[in-house]
């Protein structure tokens, strides 16, 4: 009886799911052919957004000859700020931030298609003195799921710049 249920209720949300118009994102289509990704300095955002494109139909290449566009990272910063403190005066939450400034250049062009700019991406995350390990954990997982959404966040200005660029 639990296993009906629990199956007709996986497929009335699988129903619900679909009819909503419901999409996995998919390939990224950035619209660019061959892009180079840089980055000043070590930068774990630019990494993952060469991943990512390795994934799609966009080439991504070291040769700045070879390249449609050149992605710049320009900074990558990471930061881990008190955001709460209890009564008794110990920290509870710490606010982790993780700041990007970028910039998008074609050959041919004199000024940046996409202007530097600077997006940032939260998260909050509990202190326990009893569990450090498993908090560093967390604060790892924590900055990688904002590296994957900043990656994103860049791709998808990216494809609208080219857009841009195609429709005048």
């Amino acid at each position: 009886m639990v296993r009906v249920a629990f199956r007709l209720g996986a497929l009335l949300a699988a129903v619900v799911v679909a009819s909503c118009g419901f999409q996995l994102r998919g390939d990224p289509a950035v619209g660019i052919k061959a892009l180079q990704v840089t980055s000043v300095g070590g930068s774990q955002v630019a990494a993952e957004v060469r991943r990512t494109l390795a994934q799609g139909p966009t080439k991504v290449v070291t040769n700045p000859k070879d390249a449609e566009a050149q992605l710049r990272v320009l900074q990558e910063v990471r930061d881990k700020i008190v955001a709460t403190i209890t009564g008794t005066g110990t920290v509870f939450e710490y606010e982790l931030r993780l700041t990007v400034r970028y910039e998008l250049t074609m050959p041919g062009r004199e000024q940046p298609v996409i202007e530097p700019t600077e997006i940032f991406a939260k998260r909050l995350i509990t202190y326990s003195a009893s569990a450090p390990t498993a908090k560093e954990a967390e604060e790892q997982l924590l900055y990688k799921d904002m590296q994957v959404e900043l990656a994103q966040r860049i791709l998808r200005q990216v494809a609208v710049a080219r857009r841009e660029l195609a429709n005048p």
